[in-house]
């Protein structure tokens, strides 16, 4: 299910990718903090894959997905955007330090399953760091879409509830086949717990911020 997920997302991208090549006016830094937030959950599947604890088709598919953002990024720096130097070298120093971050933390997890022990706080740790991120790019990303919302296509939106929906499943799935959701459990899984609810909230606000900004433009 996160890998049909990650191929809506893709797919969500891809719209997005097709947008700004046709000159649609997106936000620059958002789409850098959108590629550091997957960079680092790529760390996350590389550490746990060294020890056998995910399928590759994880890593492959975000791989990809990468590769997409970073077109983006590339096609919106050439037409519509230019980075300073300062937040070049602040970006590529985050990208390595959350990469790195997200690698040893799925790695230490994977080998250590005790209840707050060392792999608990950097699974907990990195759950709240994507969360932020991803904040911080949605924001960018309302900054632009209030003053022009149309460079954003609208199939980008539905597609990522979709994979939300999915990781939604998944994780009551992990829960129910852990033991349930009693107390103990969802401090054990508190990483995705956290995670995978609260960031369908913020999604589907991002949603609706972006059709009341449409709506009102057109």
């Amino acid at each position: 299910m996160p890998a049909i997920g990650i191929l809506a997302v893709i797919s969500g991208q891809i719209d997005l990718l097709l947008s700004i090549d046709q000159g649609g006016l997106v936000n620059l830094k958002a789409r850098v903090y959108d590629f550091i937030h997957w960079l680092m959950l790529i760390g996350i599947n590389i550490g746990v894959w060294l020890v056998g604890g995910v399928t590759i088709w994880w890593f492959i598919l975000k791989l990809f997905l990468l590769a997409i953002i970073g077109w983006q990024i590339g096609i919106g720096m050439k037409r519509h955007l230019e980075l300073k130097i300062s937040e070049r070298v602040a970006g590529i120093i985050t990208a390595i330090v959350v990469f790195s971050f997200g690698l040893t933390a799925g790695y230490i997890r994977t080998i250590d399953q005790e209840l707050l022990g060392w792999g608990w706080i950097f699974e907990s740790s990195t759950a709240i760091i994507a969360t932020l991120i991803v904040i911080k790019w949605i924001w960018h990303d309302i900054q632009t879409i209030s003053i022009k919302a149309k460079g954003y296509p609208r199939t980008l939106f539905p597609k990522g509830i979709f994979n939300n929906f999915l990781v939604l499943f998944f994780w009551v799935h992990v829960m129910i086949k852990g033991g349930g959701f009693d107390l103990t459990h969802l401090i054990n899984n508190l990483g995705l717990s956290f995670n995978v609810p609260f960031g369908n909230i913020i999604y589907l606000i991002y949603y609706l911020i972006y059709e009341y900004h449409r709506k009102k433009q057109n």
